[in-house]
């Protein structure tokens, strides 16, 4: 995440190479104040609808940063200290201690892979290696936060969820920072607190011509697959026939939204009239 192997884009899952996939695109005033910076194998944007009370904006830039470098620690699984990676080489049985913020995404990812009747499925990385796949070889523990596999060669790979799950962390941050407005965005995955000056934060959806607006905590995740590049269904363990598509999910959570773009595209959801795809089951709070 923060050192980024180039031949590597974190959106990968499945067999999948989320390369180039079009994104939502934020449509917002260029004098609102706004900084970004590289984040995840990609870039992250946030843009305020005002200077936040009391702070400078490289002050609140950097209190961001201190929140990717934390789920940096945890997420990835490009780095060989974080948790997800000691995780991934612990023996079978044994509670391993991790980052609250990593039990907390594996816990989205459950409830998303029950309810998209297992199209999206995080450990299905290792499909096809031989290896054991499925969620229902995870257990996940709150106090204190920890992860145990149930069988050998269990491993966990956060590329579909952890860019949302890392959008939602640092809106929710600058909310506590006392930001009213905000959004924020980070590979495509965008989301809305309150309402920028004038209206709601609009979005253009790359490749579809949509322009959507966002309510207040409102998110949406956009992900795609192209001839070459078809996803793996976690559910037979098959390459998906897949024409060159993009699929853009809304969703209450920017995590939720990630994660069900992916199921969308697997599930070969069709889009509404506005260009996004409605869940059919959204995953419960």
């Amino acid at each position: 995440m923060n050192a980024v192997d180039p031949r590597r884009v974190f959106r990968v899952l499945c067999g999948l190479a989320w390369m180039g996939c079009p994104s939502p695109s934020p449509i917002r005033a260029d004098e609102l104040p706004t900084f970004a910076g590289p984040a995840m194998g990609t870039v992250y944007r946030v843009t305020l609808a005002e200077e936040l009370p009391g702070m400078a904006q490289g002050e609140v830039h950097r209190d961001v940063e201190g929140v990717l470098a934390r789920l940096d620690r945890a997420l990835s699984t490009w780095r060989a200290d974080s948790d997800a990676s000691r995780f991934n080489r612990a023996a079978a049985g044994a509670w391993v201690e991790v980052a609250r913020e990593l039990v907390e995404t594996v816990e989205i990812a459950r409830r998303v892979h029950a309810d998209s009747g297992g199209a999206f499925d995080i450990t299905c990385a290792a499909a096809g290696s031989g290896r054991p796949v499925g969620m229902r070889h995870l257990a996940t523990r709150s106090g204190p936060p920890a992860l145990r596999k149930h069988v050998a060669g269990i491993a966990v790979d956060l590329g579909g969820i952890g860019p949302g799950y890392a959008v939602d962390a640092i809106g929710e941050r600058l909310a506590e920072l006392g930001s009213r407005s905000h959004l924020v965005e980070l590979g495509g995955e965008v989301r809305a607190w309150g309402r920028r000056p004038g209206g709601a934060w609009r979005v253009a959806l790359a490749g579809s011509g949509h322009v959507i607006e966002l309510a207040d905590g409102e998110a949406v995740a956009t992900a795609s697959a192209r001839p070459g590049r078809s996803p793996i269904d976690p559910r037979s363990g098959r390459v998906i026939d897949a024409a060159a598509t993009s699929v853009s999910v809304r969703a209450a959570t920017c995590a939720e939204a990630d994660a069900w773009a992916v199921a969308a595209v697997v599930l070969g959801l069709p889009p509404g009239p506005d260009g996004t795809v409605e869940p059919p089951v959204r995953a419960r709070p």
